[in-house]
């Protein structure tokens, strides 16, 4: 029997396709104050108003000195799910509008950069392609701490084979572009797919609040998902006539939102289809031979995925082979291999510091 590998990939796999690292994150994220067209310049007034105001970040030029994305996302949650003020300007109505406004920002940010990559050519992008070119669903499953859909459009990029899937409470759906409206698609469950469990979600998912059921929609409609997160009042105000007609559930007819667990040290992980990942990860990790590791840092705001990874590995009657795949400076210690030392133990998994070369990707994909 072939051995069974799941992935477990972060910001640092995505990177490889042009996606920003979490250090030049916030240097994209602002880059929207000096657009002169896109949605995005639309958000940024109310979005450095509030920094402003919450952080005392007033520099237009000074990246540094902008708060960690956790603290922000943090204190908006913490404030806004408990029904608290942020001080006296800022009404918990006004967090959560706040931040729908920096979550359309993040999935406009992120789907530009995937497909600005896609344009260039470039090393990382190849060595990207050549890894995701050797994956078979009979031996391979994905575990994602990221937003993004690179894994998904580099499989259509190479007209993969094979179909991929989320998990039970995840229905793919397209959107009707005649009819302006979303229509969910048939699974062919013979078929056999990949499994990518996004434990976060993601930016092509649609969730409804009455029923609750949940959508993913193609890699290319997930620009219209950058409104779709806005109130219907919200998305009015900003675009006008240029909105686009809102996506409503095909079963209930409510407005559909976009839900996704964010940089916060308080995650909102209890909607069903975030439930369901994270049991579909956990089977994975579970029987897997390997836990291959690929551009994650071991962050401790995720500490509940640390927690599902170490419980997991000690319940088991042997441990599983673990790799690491990352950029490692030669001239110093990486802190992310410090991470990993300090929660696996020296010697206890093998590192691969020049990223996904042709060497990492043979030991990492072999039977």
């Amino acid at each position: 029997m072939a051995d069974r590998t799941v992935f477990i990939v972060g910001a640092g796999f995505s990177a490889n396709a042009g996606l920003p690292l979490q250090s030049g994150f916030t240097k994209l994220f602002l880059k929207a104050e000096s657009f002169t067209a896109g949605r995005s310049r639309y958000l940024m007034p109310l979005l450095r108003s509030f920094v402003k105001e919450t952080f005392g970040f007033k520099s237009k030029t000074d990246v540094s000195s902008y708060p960690e994305l956790e603290d922000v996302f943090t204190m908006l949650d913490l404030s806004a799910n408990s029904g608290h003020h942020l001080g006296v300007k800022f009404a918990p109505a006004e967090l959560r509008k706040v931040r729908r406004m920096l979550l359309s920002r993040t999935i406009h940010m992120l789907n530009t950069s995937y497909l600005d990559g896609k344009k260039k050519s470039q090393r990382e992008r190849e060595q990207l392609l050549n890894f995701i070119a050797k994956l078979s669903p009979e031996r391979h499953k994905f575990v994602s701490l990221n937003w993004d859909v690179v894994l998904e459009g580099c499989l259509g990029e190479l007209q993969a084979a094979f179909p991929f899937h989320y998990s039970p409470e995840i229905r793919p759906a397209t959107i009707d572009e005649d009819e302006d409206e979303l229509k969910t698609s048939r699974i062919n469950k013979k078929a056999k797919s990949l499994l990518i469990a996004k434990m976060h979600g993601s930016i092509n998912w649609l969730y409804c609040d009455c029923c609750r059921r949940a959508y993913s929609v193609p890699v290319e409609n997930v620009s219209r998902l950058g409104v779709q997160v806005l109130k219907r009042d919200e998305a009015a105000e900003l675009y006008g006539k240029k909105a686009p007609r809102r996506l409503e559930c095909p079963f209930c007819g409510v407005d559909l939102g976009v839900r996704l667990a964010t940089f916060s040290y308080q995650k909102a992980l209890r909607a069903p289809m975030f439930e369901s990942s994270w049991l579909e990860a956990e089977k994975a990790l579970r029987y897997a031979d390997r836990w291959v590791f690929i551009g994650y840092s071991l962050p401790g705001a995720d500490f509940e995925f640390k927690y599902l990874l170490k419980r997991i590995q000690l319940a088991r009657a042997e441990s599983p082979e673990i790799y690491v795949v990352t950029k490692a400076d030669k001239d110093r210690v990486s802190p992310t291999i410090a991470s990993y030392t300090k929660f696996f133990g020296r010697g206890n998994f093998t590192v691969f510091g020049e990223g996904l070369t042709l060497d990492a990707i043979d030991a990492i994909t072999r039977r």
